[in-house]
């Protein structure tokens, strides 16, 4: 399906860009990262905005960088780059992975981080990585910049629709910690239809001192589980999450796809299958990222990096 006609801008300062979201009535002017999550959504009209704030001249937006505590990723980061960048894949091997598993090659060259998260659909693998971390947002309006959690985008109304996901901030883990991901994909299309991350926190003996599963699927958006101290039972913890009826379908994706019983089962295994690959992982000598000094401060400006045009 064709694109209906829509207005095009593309500021090169941020807030150029806020003011032009700002002017526009709720709906009517909508920011454009990588495109890949909003294009289709217009092609189906699912959105009917005027105006498309294109977001990819401001350099501001990315970059990575550490500070107080937390690796700042800027939002205009490409997926390739989240897959590809030695010191994420060394500070969130978790987000790394889950970037590697995202859509096609083309896809990842073009899809941004912040622009997957502020879609926020149930299963993505980034959004399920990132949730699983805790990852804060940091995020620019008319009335200055504020930051955010990531899980409160699921719990509350969202971003407003004049701000603009600036940065996404990662908490650095230090040793003993261990992650991993894994997911299930629609055999149409290869969007996910379950995806579930694992995070966990080990004392130097081996024991299991924080252990939490994420699970995120068509029909029921991102949850995550604290399983510390049920190890054994975490696939029917996860499976919990996932209702058992028809739930609520993300509005991304094939309009029909497995039903909630099959996404229930998916990631009841998943789950298992994470849990002891994150637990493996952290009782190895030397797991989790060492400590990194922090920046200058929390309102410095990430550390440029190449992007993939």
């Amino acid at each position: 399906m064709k694109l209906p006609p829509i207005a095009h801008v593309a500021p090169r300062r941020l807030a150029e860009a806020v003011s032009r979201l700002a002017d526009a009535p709720p709906g009517q002017a909508l920011p454009l990262a990588g495109g890949q999550s909003l294009v289709p959504l217009l092609a189906s009209r699912d959105r009917t905005p005027r105006l498309l704030v294109d977001l990819r001249d401001l350099g501001e937006l990315t970059g990575v960088g550490e500070h107080d505590g937390f690796l700042r990723i800027g939002a205009m980061t490409r997926q390739h780059t989240l897959a590809t960048h030695a010191r994420i894949g060394a500070a969130a091997p978790l987000v790394s992975e889950a970037a590697a598993r995202t859509g096609h090659a083309s896809v990842r060259h073009r899809g941004t981080f912040g622009g997957t998260l502020a879609h926020a659909a149930h299963p993505a693998q980034l959004v399920v990585a990132a949730y699983a971390l805790d990852a804060r947002l940091l995020v620019s309006g008319p009335g200055g910049a504020r930051t955010a959690a990531l899980r409160s985008l699921f719990a509350g109304p969202g971003l407003r629709h004049d701000e603009i996901l600036t940065a996404v901030e990662l908490p650095l883990r230090g040793p003993g910690s261990g992650h991993a991901f894994g997911q299930v994909a629609h055999p149409i299309g290869g969007r996910p239809v379950a995806s579930v991350a694992a995070v966990v926190d080990t004392a130097p003996d081996g024991t299991v001192l924080r252990a939490e599963v994420t699970v995120g699927t068509r029909v029921s958006p991102p949850t995550a589980v604290d399983v510390t101290h049920r190890l054994r039972d975490a696939g029917a913890a996860a499976a919990e999450t996932v209702p058992t009826g028809p739930g609520q379908p993300q509005r991304q994706g094939p309009p029909t796809g497995p039903p909630a019983a099959y996404c229930r089962h998916a990631a009841r295994v998943l789950a298992d299958r994470v849990l002891t690959q994150a637990i493996t992982k952290a009782r190895r000598p030397g797991a989790g990222a060492p400590p990194v000094p922090s920046g200058s401060g929390h309102d410095a400006p990430p550390v440029p990096t190449r992007e993939t045009p």
